[in-house]
């Protein structure tokens, strides 16, 4: 049998199987191919993505409390990816409590946090060790209305002093910040001449059992205070040095 009639049998009797050895080897030329030209893009597309730097938590926190800068860490997202309003700068979340419960590796935007000390918290603006109490007073005994969050008021009282038939003023506290008016930490948008005022006082606590006191057994009087005003406080009356307050 010839070279020849050798080759056409084994064509004949394994056509296709050559067939598919020929389909596989461009299959795995043309996946090859594919391969290499989509890796290539994605390389392309890495180098050219636009990224922004943005601050996220290093670990999770709960809701309402203070956010300190070793809590947070920035890091580089695609810029698409940036959420609006994300935040960038450590500086800042200086001051900057959560409003609710963040988790770790997320990026912070502006409205998971506020700031107690400019916002309408009022108890973020309380010293250490001091109270807020309220104080209702008419217009005439509030400066005919012109106290505004931020003063530092002095109150006076009527007394009848232990032995005497005759009612006095006295200078009753001095230097009391006020922290808001009427419920409000800002001042009116709209004029309060002529019209009476609670003030919201913060105090240490004996103080504030001294003003309840007063309050309850006599006229309080509001006083406003110059700026920066050093006056000293004079020692609260006590229920001893009261005997008829006048109303």
């Amino acid at each position: 049998m010839s070279g020849t009639t050798r080759i056409r049998q084994f064509l004949a009797v394994n056509r296709w199987l050559l067939v598919a050895v020929i389909l596989c080897a461009a299959a795995v030329y043309i996946s090859f191919h594919y391969v290499t030209q989509y890796m290539q893009q994605q390389a392309q597309q890495q180098r050219t993505v636009a990224t922004a730097p943005v601050l996220v938590l290093t670990t999770a926190t709960s809701a309402f409390e203070p956010i300190v800068p070793g809590d947070v860490t920035i890091r580089r997202y695609p810029a698409t990816l940036v959420p609006p309003g994300a935040l960038s700068s450590v500086a800042s979340l200086t001051g900057a409590w959560t409003t609710e419960a963040l988790g770790p590796g997320i990026p912070i935007v502006g409205s998971e946090i506020f700031y107690p000390k400019t916002s309408n918290v009022i108890a973020a603006r309380i010293n250490p060790h001091d109270m807020a109490v309220d104080l209702p007073l008419g217009s005439s005994d509030a400066v005919d209305g012109l106290i505004n969050p931020g003063d530092h008021i002095s109150l006076f009282t009527q007394i009848t002093p232990a032995g005497s038939s005759n009612p006095v003023v006295e200078d009753f506290m001095n230097n009391i910040p006020v922290l808001a008016v009427n419920g409000s930490l800002a001042p009116s948008a709209t004029p309060t001449t002529g019209q009476g005022l609670t003030l919201i006082l913060a105090l240490p606590p004996e103080r504030i059992a001294a003003l309840l006191f007063a309050e309850s057994h006599g006229t309080l009087i509001a006083a406003l205070d110059a700026p920066h005003s050093q006056a000293a406080v004079p020692v609260p009356y006590s229920q001893k040095t009261y005997l008829t307050p006048i109303p």
